[in-house]
């Protein structure tokens, strides 16, 4: 690889202009001077060492990523869309901002606080992750932290990039009893967290129609798609009955559409079908799936510009934002 030294020479300059130009220091450079030794910098390909640079900033320029995968895989968590959309913005964002990005997803927490204190960042992204643990690994890192979802939110000594969760079960169920279904269930691994807040939108709504609530009305679904297909065996007798299912995820919902269809079921004229995230799988699925909108690109932009604000001192602790949701009414029910 082509050294500073080289450079200075091939330039005719000294090492501390080669320096000043790659370190954005050209007040004192000539123009031609700093053309010259860019134009070389380019064709020889230098790339700066890193820890020089932190060296002479006191900064390592990483982001560490770090995601607590509280639900099963079965490949890796980047093949779940949210999670690829946000880490793809987190990247991008970061990279503008002159940023590394590195990333961790773990079901184990002791072993993410464990790669945390191995890294040398200066802030963690922390993703899907419940308020004490995000705390323990504040106090553990001693580095900025901003949280994207965090759960079971206590006190408000946090920064987090939410979501109008409860907003976006309300404005789903709203509009399917509008669409005349007298039953709603709400399907999702587990109900907790986010999928909590949303079901508490869905049961604002469904008071506020003056019904009485149904018994069983969360259905909680399996791990893997083969022992899935045995909730949605089991959801076969709602075929018929002015019944609408409300996944909290749009991977389960399209997911749940195959099976059905394969089954003989038409949708949406013998059964209801809604999702939550509004990703390019419900944008493609046959029929196009009605489902809640969220701005996940968004998400991550809005992370990282809290995170360097932080580390810019604009900015200290208690931030909770929320990105709004969007109704998207496709053809499902």
């Amino acid at each position: 690889m082509t050294t500073i030294k080289e450079i200075a020479e091939m330039a005719g300059v000294s090492m501390t202009t080669v320096y000043n130009v790659l370190h954005g220091n050209v007040k004192k450079v000539s123009k031609a001077n700093m053309e010259k030794i860019q134009a070389l910098l380019d064709e020889y390909h230098y790339v700066p060492k890193m820890g020089l640079r932190a060296l002479k900033n006191n900064s390592s320029k990483i982001i560490g990523v770090v995601i607590h995968t509280s639900r099963y895989y079965e490949n890796t968590v980047i093949s779940d869309t949210f999670y690829s959309h946000v880490i793809g913005a987190l990247e991008e964002s970061l990279r503008k901002e002159g940023y590394y990005m590195m990333l961790y997803a773990a079901e184990d927490l002791e072993e993410i606080f464990h790669m945390s204190l191995a890294w040398n960042v200066d802030g963690l992204i922390a993703i899907t992750f419940k308020y004490h643990n995000y705390i323990k690994l504040k106090t553990l890192i001693n580095k900025p932290i901003v949280a994207i979802d965090l759960i079971d939110k206590e006190a408000e000594d946090y920064v987090n990039v939410g979501l109008q969760d409860e907003n976006g079960g309300y404005i789903m169920t709203k509009y399917l009893l509008e669409k005349g279904y007298e039953k709603i269930y709400v399907c999702a691994r587990k109900n907790a967290g986010v999928d909590h807040e949303r079901w508490i939108g869905y049961r604002k709504a469904w008071e506020e129609a003056g019904k009485s609530y149904l018994t069983n009305d969360f259905i909680s679904l399996n791990e893997t798609e083969q022992d899935r297909n045995k909730n949605y065996q089991m959801m076969m007798k709602f075929i018929g009955k002015k019944t609408a299912l409300f996944f909290l995820s749009d991977m389960f919902a399209v997911e749940a559409i195959h099976y059905f269809q394969k089954q003989g079921v038409i949708i949406p004229d013998e059964l209801g079908i809604a999702g939550f995230d509004g990703n390019i799988l419900g944008k493609y699925c046959y029929p196009r799936l009605t489902t809640v909108y969220q701005d996940v690109t968004e998400k991550g932009k809005t992370a990282v510009k809290i995170m360097i604000d932080i580390l810019e001192n604009r900015l200290k602790s208690g931030l909770d934002v929320k990105q709004p949701v969007t109704l998207i009414k496709g053809n499902s029910v």
